[in-house]
C-alpha cells in the first residue's frame, strides 16, 4: 500500500523530478548491499579482464577466447545484477553461490527475450543508419551527423524496448510476451525513463569518464572492448536498480498475474537440466522394455503357429 501511494504521489511530479527520484531510489537500493554488489560485480570483471590479458597474446586461438570472454558478463551478469537487485529489494542479501546457477538456469529465456529486441532494434536502425550516412555523405556533412541524426529516435525506441528483460527473468513472461510488457511500460513515461536512463549514466560519470578515456586511447580492439565491459558492468547496479524501480511501478500487474494462470508449453531448455540427463538412461531402458515386449506379443502366436 505504500509503494502505491508513493506511486499516486509521484505521478503529479515533472518527468525530469520523477525521473531524479527514480534514480534516488535505486542508489538507495545498491546502499542496502553494497558489500554483495561489489562481490559480484567484480566476479563478472574477471572475465573481461582476463579477455584483455588473452587479446593482447598474438595468434587466432587468442582471439577467438578474447572475443568470447566479455559475453559472459554481457549475458551472465546482466541477469545476475537484476537477481541481485531483486533480492535486496525483497530484503534478503546477495549471496551469490546462490545468484550464479540462478543467472545460468535463465540465460535460455534471456537471450531469447534480448534476441527479438536486438532484432526490433537493429533491425530498424542498422538498415536506416546506412541510408541516412549515404545521404549525409552525399551532402558533404561531418562524420558524426547520422548518429546527431538518430540519436533521438534510437533513445526512444531503447526505452521501449529495454524492460524486456525484467518481464521475461522478473516476471517469468515469454519472449514475445516481456516485449509487448516492455513497450507498453514506456508508453506515454519515454521521456521520464530516458532522463532516468541517462542520470543514472551521468551520476557515474566522475568515476567511469576517466577510465573511458584511457580505453580511448588503447589501439588493440580486444584489449579496449575488455577494459570497456569491465567498465560496464560497474555501471550496472545503479542503472539496474532504477530501471527496476521504474518497472515495478509500471508493470502491467493484473495481466501479469492472468497470464500466470494460463498453462504454457515447457520450453525445451527445461529438459536440458542435469535432472533430466539423468533420467535419459532410465527412459530409453523403460522405451525399450516397452517395445520389446510389444515385438514378443505379436510375433509369439505366428511362431506357435509355425
Amino acid at each position: 500500500m505504500e509503494k502505491a501511494s508513493s506511486l499516486l504521489a509521484e505521478a503529479s511530479r515533472p518527468w525530469w523530478k520523477q525521473s531524479a527520484l527514480y534514480v534516488a531510489s535505486g542508489v538507495r537500493i545498491c546502499r542496502q548491499d553494497i558489500s554483495g554488489l561489489v562481490t559480484l560485480v567484480g566476479l563478472f570483471m574477471l572475465p573481461p579482464l582476463a579477455a584483455v590479458i588473452v587479446g593482447s597474446q598474438p595468434g587466432a586461438l587468442a582471439f577467438w577466447v578474447a572475443s568470447a570472454l566479455p559475453w559472459i558478463t554481457i549475458t551472465l551478469g546482466n541477469i545476475a545484477i537484476v537477481l541481485a537487485v531483486e533480492a535486496i529489494d525483497a530484503g534478503q542479501p546477495v549471496v551469490p553461490a546462490q545468484i550464479l546457477p540462478a543467472a545460468v538456469r535463465w540465460l535460455p529465456r534471456y537471450l531469447w527475450a534480448n534476441g527479438i529486441t536486438t532484432v526490433l532494434f537493429w533491425g530498424l536502425f542498422t538498415p536506416l543508419q546506412s541510408v541516412v550516412t549515404q545521404q549525409t555523405n552525399s551532402w558533404g556533412w561531418i562524420g558524426i551527423a547520422p548518429l546527431a541524426i538518430l540519436i533521438l529516435p534510437m533513445l526512444f525506441w531503447h526505452v521501449r524496448l529495454v524492460f524486456a528483460t525484467y518481464a521475461a527473468i522478473v516476471d517469468d513472461q515469454p519472449g514475445v510476451r516481456s516485449v509487448v510488457i516492455s513497450i507498453g511500460i514506456a508508453h506515454r513515461h519515454w521521456l521520464m525513463v530516458a532522463a532516468a536512463f541517462a542520470l543514472s549514466v551521468i551520476i557515474e560519470a566522475p568515476i567511469v569518464g576517466p577510465l573511458y578515456l584511457l580505453v580511448l586511447k588503447i589501439t588493440n580492439p580486444l584489449v579496449a572492448g575488455g577494459f570497456t565491459w569491465a567498465i560496464v558492468i560497474l555501471m550496472r547496479p545503479i542503472f539496474i536498480a532504477t530501471l527496476h524501480e521504474i518497472y515495478q511501478d509500471f508493470r502491467p500487474a493484473a495481466a501479469i498475474a492472468a497470464s500466470r494462470k494460463r498453462p504454457r508449453p515447457v520450453p525445451f531448455w527445461r529438459f536440458l537440466r542435469p535432472r533430466h540427463w539423468r533420467a535419459v538412461p532410465r527412459l530409453v531402458r523403460k522405451q525399450w522394455t516397452l517395445r520389446s515386449g510389444f515385438w514378443e506379443r505379436i510375433l509369439s502366436p505366428r511362431l506357435e503357429a509355425r
